[in-house]
């Protein structure tokens, strides 16, 4: 028995048991239901059901005139025309019915934005992997300016090699100094100064943060009883914050230190 044959089929509807069937009896010329049990490997009491069953869906048909009851599969050209035919119709039902729900619902969804959740403009972000892929989202989402301070822990660094900067936006970045400390953190900062970024380098910055814009805020708050690893990081949509936060690294950059500073 072809096992990928009879898991296509059953991918395109069939049930094992009647992909085992049809494919018992496309090899030979008619069979009867003890014969297409054996060598189909179907139970012999479900062999009955499951020829009826094919007989029914148009895969095969009851071949008259002989001795007790056989059996032929019908061409596959035709039978699977026929399947996808079907598989269609109920794609069209489905489609219909999903119209109608989402008219349905669209109004009660509108209605309900109207209710404004008291913290809809906050983000918590536990999971470490989602929090570097939702704030690597919004630096792409950045229209003029990324504003950023980085220091321990480096969650999930880049290799230097796969660095990337969004484009068309003004990006200056606070490192704290004892990243140079890592020879692979040190090429990575500067990959991002070739690449365009502002770089300058602060002594035990207080915190991991971006400000996109003026306009949203990411920050990693470490957790104070677990390693140093462990960070919820909070996202917050909110331009008085950032605008506030802007003012705190302003006065952080005017007194960082540049690559040339540091190298001297």
């Amino acid at each position: 028995m072809d096992e990928e044959a009879v898991s296509e089929l059953v991918k395109l509807g069939l049930t094992r048991y009647e992909a085992q069937g049809y494919l018992a009896l496309i090899g030979r010329g008619d069979a009867t239901p003890a014969e297409t049990a054996r060598l189909g490997r179907i139970p012999r009491p479900r062999a009955y059901d499951v020829l009826a069953s094919l007989a029914e869906r148009g895969f095969v048909t009851p071949v008259s005139g002989g001795p007790g009851l056989r059996y032929r599969a019908k061409p596959p050209n035709e039978v699977f025309e026929s399947l996808m035919a079907v598989r269609r119709q109920e794609l069209d039902q489905l489609a219909e019915r999903s119209r109608k729900i989402v008219a349905e619902l669209q109004p009660r969804f509108l209605e309900g934005q109207r209710r404004d959740e008291p913290l809809d403009y906050v983000e918590v972000l536990r999971d470490p992997a989602h929090a570097v892929q939702r704030v690597e989202r919004l630096w792409n989402e950045a229209r003029n300016e990324i504003l950023a301070i980085v220091c321990p822990p480096y969650l999930a660094p880049p290799e230097p090699h796969d660095a990337t900067l969004p484009t068309g936006v003004t990006i200056r970045v606070i490192y704290e100094r004892s990243l140079l400390e890592d020879p692979r953190l040190e090429r990575l900062v500067r990959t991002y100064a070739r690449l365009g970024e502002e770089v300058r380098f602060g002594d035990q910055l207080p915190l991991k943060l971006t400000i996109i814009d003026e306009q949203s805020v990411a920050f990693n708050m470490p957790d104070p009883v677990e390693d140093d690893t462990s960070v919820t990081t909070i996202i917050v949509h909110h331009s008085a914050l950032a605008i506030s936060l802007r003012i705190a690294f302003e006065t952080l950059w005017a007194q960082a230190s540049t690559f040339e500073d540091v190298l001297d």
